[in-house]
């Protein structure tokens, strides 16, 4: 067998255990895989999601807030508002005032002017009768203005009498009389002003 031998004196032999040089010039780092990439981006959704609903909840609870005290003011307000209007149609209807805020039994339903005449003696007398339709013994006090002339409200006034009637029983029917010692030339009136009703042993109203 015939061994083959380079004449080339220049050529370069390797050098054992030596690898050689690399034939393509490295470059920069590749490019992470596409499931690192896909979980940072998952990562970074996750935050703003949780961010939006964090918000979403704050304003679902302000409005929660807002809504239960609109709601117990316009509500409670209805209520109020619904007896201010009891109570005015009350006082159109009788032309008798009161302190009591009772719109289911006003106090002005309770009283009756029965007779307004002369007392016999240069006076006259107003009398009629009251119904107590609460649930409670209640205390009354009564303002009668006498006028001139004329019904009702019309009229000058030339004197007035304020009558107490105290402890009427629940359901019960009692009489008033209210008295004045003079009376002027001509006719007259007597006219129920204001009536007020209170649980006895409370506080009148005012």
């Amino acid at each position: 067998m015939t061994e083959h031998f380079d004449d080339d004196p220049d050529a370069e032999y390797p050098v054992a255990g030596i690898p050689p040089a690399p034939s393509v010039t490295p470059g920069p780092n590749p490019p992470p895989p596409l499931s690192a990439t896909d979980e940072a981006t998952d990562q970074r959704g996750c935050v703003a999601i949780l961010i939006v609903g964090a918000v979403l909840a704050i304003i679902a609870l302000v409005l929660a807030i807002v809504l239960v005290v609109v709601g117990m003011r316009v509500f409670g307000s209805s209520d109020e508002d619904a007896n201010a209007k009891v109570r005015q149609q009350v006082f159109v209807e009788t032309g008798i005032a009161t302190a009591s805020r009772d719109a289911v039994h006003p106090p002005q339903r309770d009283i009756h002017l029965g007779t307004c005449q002369s007392d016999g003696s240069g006076g006259v007398k107003a009398s009629g009768t009251l119904t107590n339709w609460t649930t409670k013994t209640a205390d009354y006090e009564i303002d009668v203005s006498f006028r001139s002339s004329g019904p009702g409200s019309s009229g000058e006034e030339f004197a007035a009498s304020s009558v107490s009637v105290l402890a009427v029983p629940e359901h019960a029917t009692t009489t008033w009389t209210a008295i004045v010692a003079e009376r002027p030339d001509g006719a007259y009136a007597c006219r129920v002003l204001a009536v007020n009703r209170w649980p006895t042993g409370t506080t009148p109203p005012s």
